[in-house]
């Protein structure tokens, strides 16, 4: 293992593991405040210097730190009956995700990815929200909207963020919601890139790596939750996703 992680390290350039690093730990902040967000900072990022059939599969394992953490209040927390039927959705539809993600092109793909952030700011800093009473068919196709864009290019979130922050639920609901769903569909996730051969010696060096880098900034992140400006840290994480998504653009 010493010696994959030196020879993946000497292969990385000072700008990438600048990169890496930083990306690491603005993503763990914001993951650690908001329960959500890290996936729109990591893959960009980690696509610039290995692509999404890299960058995904390590995001995945990176974020475990923060899943650990934040699920079993979680867990206690959230509404099942809410979780379930998206969950189901996304299960139905994420490999087929992850399969696209191994055969598109990875240039184009990076793209997509960076344009759809993009979206995603303006929709979500926009206040926009879901208000009509969703059926349960309507919240497995949310769930397998999210499944989708989950396996292709490793942002599961927003969708399910958007269709609950539209309810009547509390923050706290909404956020352990959010949280558990992310849990359960990252392993429908590892299984599809175990299946599609993602999981190579590359993506389980740099996983080891960062994920103490991740887990330290998530802790720091968890205990500003209770002390800052919701509205102020949503603005400024909106910015810096967006800034990351420019950077990816011109990368």
């Amino acid at each position: 293992m010493w010696e994959r992680l030196t020879a993946t390290l000497t292969s990385l350039n000072a700008l990438e593991l600048t990169v890496l690093l930083g990306a690491t730990l603005v993503a763990g902040l914001v993951r650690g405040f908001s329960g959500f967000g890290s996936a729109m900072i990591l893959v960009p990022s980690y696509s610039l210097v290995f692509g999404p059939a890299v960058a995904i599969p390590i995001m995945s394992l990176v974020d475990v730190a923060g899943t650990l953490g934040l699920l079993p209040r979680a867990v206690r927390s959230c509404n099942w009956r809410e979780v379930a039927p998206l969950t189901l959705g996304a299960s139905l539809l994420l490999p087929l995700g992850v399969y696209l993600l191994i055969v598109v092109d990875q240039e184009l793909l990076r793209w997509i990815i960076s344009l759809t952030i993009l979206l995603l700011v303006l929709v979500m800093a926009s206040g926009w929200r879901y208000t009509v009473a969703p059926t349960a068919w309507f919240s497995v196709g949310v769930g397998g909207a999210a499944g989708l864009m989950g396996g292709s290019i490793g942002i599961a979130g927003p969708p399910v963020i958007l269709f609950w922050l539209g309810g009547q639920a509390k923050a706290v609901t909404v956020r352990a919601n959010i949280i558990v769903f992310l849990a359960l569909v990252t392993i429908v996730a590892w299984i599809s890139f175990f299946v599609g051969g993602l999981f190579t010696s590359q993506v389980l060096t740099m996983s080891v790596l960062l994920a103490p880098i991740y887990a330290v900034a998530i802790w720091a992140g968890a205990r500003g939750f209770r002390f800052a400006d919701e509205r102020w840290f949503r603005r400024l994480a909106f910015g810096i996703v967006a800034v990351i998504a420019l950077l990816s653009l011109l990368g």
